[in-house]
C-alpha cells in the first residue's frame, strides 16, 4: 500500500522529533532488522535509545485484529536477536476510529504493548522540527488538515531543491489521502505559488485524476469552478465578464487544464488561451 511505503520511508530518514515525542528520548542508532522466514518479517523501525533501550515502532493505517499476534512475533524475534526485551509501540495513523486491541490474554499467556493514535499528538511540535519528514507527518496529527498547518508544511517544502520538492509534495499528498485532504493540499500548493506541473509527474497526475473520477457530476464541477475562481481572483484580481462566463460554462476537463496552467501562467490570458497565439480581450 502506498501509505505504508511512504510512512516507512519517512521514518527511516528519520523524523527524530516524532521519535522523541513517542519515547521521551533521542534515538542514538537505527537498526536494520529483517527475518528470512516463510513470510518475510521486517519491523517498521527498530532503534537504540539514549538509555540503551531497544525500541520497536510499528505503523498501522487500518484496524487489524491480528496485530497483537504480529507484535508478539516481533517481540520474540527481537529479544532473540539482541538479547534484550524490546519496548514496543504500535502507532495508528488511519482515518477510522481506533478499535484494535494492544494485548493478548490467555490462561497460559499474557502479552501487551503500547498503542497510540497519532491524532493524540498536536502538529505544532512536528512543525517546529528542522526535519521536513517530521513536518510532513504533522498532517496526520489532531488538527493537521487545518489550512494553517498545510500552509506551514508547504512552506518547508518550497525552499527545497526541485527534485526533493517534488518528492516531498508527492509524500504529502499520499499522507493527505489518509485524511481525505488531498484537495486542500492541492489548493494551498497553488496559492503558495509552488511551481510544479502536475502533468510532468505521473503519480500526481494519477491522484488528481482519481479525485476527479471519484466525484464526477455537476456538483463537483461547480465546486471546482468556485475553487478556481477564488484562486484566479487572488492571483489576478477581480475577473472580467468573459472569464466569469468561461468558468460558468466549463466542463471538468477544462477546469482541470486551467488549474494546471495557473501554476505557471503570468497573465489571465495565458490561463484561458486555447493556443499560444490566442489573446483574450
Amino acid at each position: 500500500m502506498q501509505y505504508d511505503a511512504t510512512l516507512k520511508e519517512l521514518l527511516h530518514s528519520p523524523p527524530q522529533r516524532l521519535l522523541f515525542l513517542l519515547t521521551g528520548q533521542e534515538a542514538t542508532e537505527l537498526l536494520t532488522v529483517e527475518y528470512p522466514t516463510v513470510q518475510m518479517r521486517r519491523p517498521d523501525l527498530v532503534a537504540r535509545l539514549a538509555d540503551g533501550t531497544l525500541f520497536h515502532l510499528e505503523l498501522q493505517s487500518g484496524n487489524d485484529m491480528e496485530m497483537p499476534r504480529r507484535m508478539l512475533e516481533y517481540y520474540v524475534l527481537l529479544w532473540r536477536q539482541y538479547g534484550q526485551r524490546p519496548r514496543q509501540l504500535l502507532l495508528y495513523v488511519g482515518a477510522a476510529r481506533l478499535t484494535m486491541s494492544a494485548e493478548l490474554r490467555y490462561e497460559e499467556l499474557q502479552f501487551r504493548y503500547g498503542l497510540q493514535d497519532i491524532r493524540a499528538l498536536r502538529p505544532e511540535t512536528l512543525l517546529a522540527s528542522p526535519s521536513v519528514e517530521d513536518n510532513l507527518l504533522a498532517i496526520l496529527c489532531a488538527g493537521g488538515i487545518e489550512r494553517r498547518v498545510i500552509r506551514e508544511i508547504l512552506g518547508r517544502i518550497v525552499p527545497l531543491p526541485e527534485k526533493a520538492r517534488a518528492d516531498m509534495l508527492v509524500k504529502l499528498l499520499i499522507l493527505a489521502g489518509l485524511r481525505d485532504a488531498q484537495t486542500e493540499v492541492q489548493e494551498e500548493a497553488r496559492q503558495t505559488a509552488m511551481i510544479m506541473d502536475i502533468r510532468t509527474n505521473s503519480f500526481l497526475r494519477e491522484i488528481y485524476q482519481e479525485g476527479r473520477d471519484e466525484g464526477r457530476g455537476e456538483g463537483l464541477t461547480q465546486g471546482e469552478a468556485t475553487m478556481l475562481r477564488r484562486q484566479l481572483e487572488q492571483r489576478f484580481g477581480p475577473l472580467p465578464d468573459w472569464a466569469q462566463e468561461k468558468l460558468g460554462q466549463a466542463q471538468a476537463a477544462e477546469l482541470e487544464d486551467w488549474g494546471l496552467r495557473l501554476l505557471e501562467a503570468a497573465t489571465l490570458n495565458e490561463v484561458f488561451a486555447t493556443d499560444e497565439s490566442e489573446q483574450l480581450n
